[in-house]
C-alpha cells in the first residue's frame, strides 16, 4: 500500500533519526552509551519537550530541574516519559533502546561535568 511505511526499531548506534516530518517533528532511536550514573559526563536540555518510550532492555533516565539535584527514573515498557528538563540516561546492561519523538530542528544546551 502506497500510504503505509514501516520502520524496524533496531539500532546499534547512540542516536539515529528514523523518520521526520521536516520543520515539525522527528522520531529517533536512542541507545544510551552510559552504563551507570558515574559514566554520565553531561546533561542536556532542549527548547521543547521530548517523548521517550522504552522499546527493549533497561534504560534509566537521569533528570534534573536545575542541573544540580539529580533524579534517576528507571523506564518501564509501555509508559511514555515526557522530558522537558536537563537530562541524560544510562543502560546498566547496554541493552536499552528507546523511541524518542521531538520537535524537528530542536535547540540543545549542555552542562558539562555535572555534579552527580
Amino acid at each position: 500500500m502506497k500510504g503505509l511505511g514501516k520502520i524496524k526499531f533496531k539500532s546499534n548506534v547512540r542516536w539515529q533519526v528514523v523518520f521526520k516530518d521536516p520543520d515539525n517533528w522527528a522520531m529517533g532511536l536512542y541507545r544510551p552509551e552510559n552504563r551507570s550514573l558515574k559514566d554520565v559526563k553531561y546533561l542536556e536540555k532542549h527548547d521543547g519537550p521530548e517523548l521517550f518510550v522504552l522499546l527493549e532492555g533497561e534504560v534509566v533516565l537521569v533528570l534534573s530541574e536545575d542541573g544540580s539535584k539529580i533524579e534517576e527514573v528507571e523506564m518501564e515498557k509501555g509508559i511514555g516519559y515526557i522530558v522537558n528538563c536537563w537530562h541524560n540516561a544510562y543502560s546498566p546492561k547496554g541493552d536499552g533502546l528507546a523511541l524518542v519523538i521531538e520537535r524537528d530542528n530542536i535547540k540543545t544546551e549542555f552542562i558539562d561535568d555535572p555534579v552527580l
